[in-house]
């Protein structure tokens, strides 16, 4: 960690499909004493998308949504360039990244545009991720936060975990920081506490506001900015808030069912790690998932990144075994990298497949 300059991290690991294994390294801020435990918060980035294909499987399995089903059928979405193409997108095409949308817009200026038709192959969105979290509140008529809260997060014992914001999880999350060790706090802290000033205001609590609200308040707290999903909260492509041990019962149930009522159907899960789009060799992408396949074993993975705080998971569903790491500096898959590959036996070609 001196040699990487990176403050902090957390590791868990499972075996036989329970968590086995987790400490804390370092600490949450440069500058300061509190330590890093396995208990603390940090941005899980794109560990967060897994999350909303668990959800939205076990909405399928209740049949509230079909993943076939053009998503445009449940709500049209005015973002999307006219045509044909736009109401083709499925909530398939979104979990295997093969809408045809780029990841982000940043510029006031830039439209959402098809790459190719959906389906065709391969191409990370992080918009196309948005798009489906809206259909969620239309289909359930609930807002994302507290949609996830009831029947994801909180079920699955994890308690702590927001993908927006609270009062008190400050003291709970570490800092980002910069590649010189820089403290950054988190875009989650910054605009989680405008979010919860105003949702005072409107005594609306913050769990159950929608889009509309969302995009709302943030028109009110930046009236020059154009408003993007990657600039929002909740966003399901990546603010998850949580820490190793919580994720670590999370990946447990993709490793083994329970069956106590919150698994996904046997259907589901073994779709969940089918090749839906093929990247290289050893490389395709399931349903919300990463997959990788190499010398006969089938692992299921994902990276995220969002600057200041990087993460890795991997799990391996024949044995049940997985780690997951998170570490709070711009640096940090300089430790994630050697850090799969001691807990999981092996250098992965998951690790070398790397994409912001």
């Amino acid at each position: 960690m001196e040699w990487a300059n990176v403050p902090g991290l957390a590791v868990a690991t499972l075996k036989s499909g329970k968590p086995s294994w987790s400490d804390g390294f370092g600490v949450k801020k440069e500058g300061e004493t509190a330590p890093v435990t396995a208990d603390t918060l940090f941005g899980a980035a794109s560990l967060s998308k897994p999350a909303l294909a668990y959800a939205v499987l076990r909405m399928r399995d209740e049949k509230l949504i079909d993943l076939d089903r053009p998503l445009w059928d449940y709500l049209p979405y005015e973002d999307l360039p006219e045509g044909d193409q736009a109401k083709q997108i499925t909530a398939r095409h979104v979990l295997s990244h093969s809408t045809g949308l780029q990841n982000w817009r940043f510029n006031r200026d830039q439209k959402l545009a098809f790459s190719f038709k959906p389906g065709e192959r391969f191409q990370y969105s992080g918009e196309g991720y948005y798009y489906l979290q809206r259909v969620l509140e239309q289909i359930t008529g609930r807002g994302f936060e507290g949609y996830m809260q009831e029947r994801v997060l909180k079920p699955l014992g994890m308690a702590n975990s927001t993908f927006t914001w609270y009062a008190g999880a400050e003291q709970k999350a570490a800092w980002g920081h910069n590649p010189q060790k820089t403290p950054v706090e988190s875009f989650n802290a910054q605009r989680g506490r405008q979010m919860l000033s105003t949702a005072e205001q409107w005594n609306k609590p913050l769990t159950s506001w929608k889009h509309g609200d969302v995009a709302g308040a943030y028109r009110e707290a930046n009236k020059d900015a154009p408003v993007f999903p990657n600039f929002l909260l909740p966003n399901t492509a990546g603010s998850l808030f949580t820490s190793v041990n919580e994720y670590a019962l999370f990946m447990s149930r993709l490793l083994r069912s329970r069956n106590d009522g919150l698994d996904l159907s046997d259907a589901s899960r073994r779709e969940m790690f089918t090749p839906q789009t093929k990247i290289n060799a050893a490389i395709s992408w399931g349903l919300g998932l990463g997959l990788e396949n190499f010398n006969g074993n089938q692992y299921f993975w994902h990276w995220g990144d969002n600057g200041v705080f990087k993460a890795f998971m991997m799990g391996e569903p024949a044995s049940g075994n997985g780690v997951v790491v998170f570490v709070n500096s711009q640096n940090g898959h300089r430790m994630w990298q050697r850090i799969i590959a001691e807990a999981m036996g092996r250098d992965h070609p998951a690790t070398y497949f790397y994409m912001t």
